[in-house]
């Protein structure tokens, strides 16, 4: 029954005929190259060319952004600096002024800690 007699497949197997080793011929204008050569030549040529100018476009296009991230990341890197110092300028200052404020003396200009005027030689 898988095998019928008289040339006709199985209808599931589609346009299968033949043996396992049945292949088609390939259509001549696929196999044979066209007669004009000239103009094939003359595409490859062509796109050859477009693609040389896109990637002589394209090239320096690439180093410059190259480039400017890499000016952005040193400009960055000097703003983080700069943020850290303004901060610990800050806490520096901060702590002073909590020493000060613990300090109950105050002072005042042209007198001495201890409240007295200082002693010109």
């Amino acid at each position: 029954m898988a095998t019928q007699k008289g040339g006709r497949g199985n209808p599931r197997q589609g346009n299968l005929r033949g043996s396992l080793f049945g292949v088609r011929p390939v259509p001549s204008p696929v196999l044979q190259s066209s007669s004009d050569g000239s103009k094939s030549k003359m595409g490859f040529l062509i796109a050859l060319c477009c693609m040389v100018l896109v990637f002589v476009l394209l090239l320096p296009l690439l180093g410059s952004i190259y480039y400017d991230t890499l000016a952005v990341q040193r400009e960055s890197k000097q703003q983080i600096e700069r943020m850290e110092r303004l901060r610990q300028q800050l806490e520096y200052e901060r702590k002073q002024l909590e020493r000060l404020k613990n300090d109950n003396s105050v002072l005042i200009p042209g007198q001495l800690p201890d409240g007295r005027p200082p002693q010109n030689p």
